[in-house]
């Protein structure tokens, strides 16, 4: 389908944890140390006002609009795709609605099935913060973001966050300067980057070795059929 997929970094997380705000600062960090960088903004930025939001239909619209917006993005020469808000969270969103009696447990079980996983996240980051720290940052309370809300938010979060089999790193913001988070994405990122390159490294030496070891293996061969020849 494609030859080479970008490392793909999904962002997640409580609402006003800063993920937004970072992402195009640590973009601007990664090019600066010479990776080719391109950003998705969170698909429910362009939610049809007809569908409502916070409902089961509108994650199921981002959740596609998100997936088509990656496999554009596969095609572009990158680097590193960071996405705000992947497909990680919104399979959060699914497990969630359907916990939650928004949605029937064979509409979840469908939604499952609309996922492509070559396109799954190399790293899922999530910030975290506490409810009043989100509820200032926001400027007070709104219809949908409450305390309760960001009260039920992290406490499912979390632990869908840990059953999530993908590279991932948890990161609290509550007493972080902003300099201080990007900095810490940065760092993260850079971290399993270099892991991934690494890894693709020694699969490579691993390859040749083997190679290397055939190839004798066929002139020793060739050798010992020589000799039996002559003889």
């Amino acid at each position: 389908m494609f030859n080479s997929i970008p490392f793909i970094v999904e962002f997640s997380g409580t609402p006003e944890a800063g993920k937004t705000t970072a992402i195009g600062t640590v973009a601007n960090m990664l090019r600066s140390n010479g990776y080719k960088v391109v950003t998705l903004q969170e698909s429910a930025e362009s939610l049809p006002l007809e569908i409502p939001k916070g409902s089961f239909d509108a994650n199921l619209w981002m959740h596609l609009r998100t997936q088509s917006e990656l496999l554009k993005a596969v095609y572009t020469p990158n680097d590193i795709i960071l996405a705000d808000r992947g497909l990680i969270d919104s399979f959060f969103y699914g497990w969630k609605f359907e916990k939650e009696g928004k949605c029937s447990e064979e509409e979840y079980e469908k939604f499952k099935k609309m996922f492509w996983d070559e396109l799954v996240s190399d790293l899922f980051i999530a910030l975290i913060v506490s409810p009043s720290v989100s509820i200032k940052r926001r400027g007070g309370e709104g219809r949908l973001v409450n305390q309760q809300y960001i009260e039920n938010y992290n406490k499912m979060f979390l632990e869908y966050f840990n059953s999530v089999k993908a590279k991932k790193e948890l990161i609290r913001t509550d007493d972080m300067e902003v300099y201080e988070m990007n900095k810490s994405i940065y760092s993260t990122i850079l971290k399993y980057l270099n892991w991934k390159e690494g890894h693709k490294g020694n699969l490579l030496c691993a390859y040749l070795k083997i190679r290397k070891v055939k190839i004798y293996e066929q002139i020793f061969r060739k050798s010992k059929r020589n000799k039996k020849e002559k003889w």
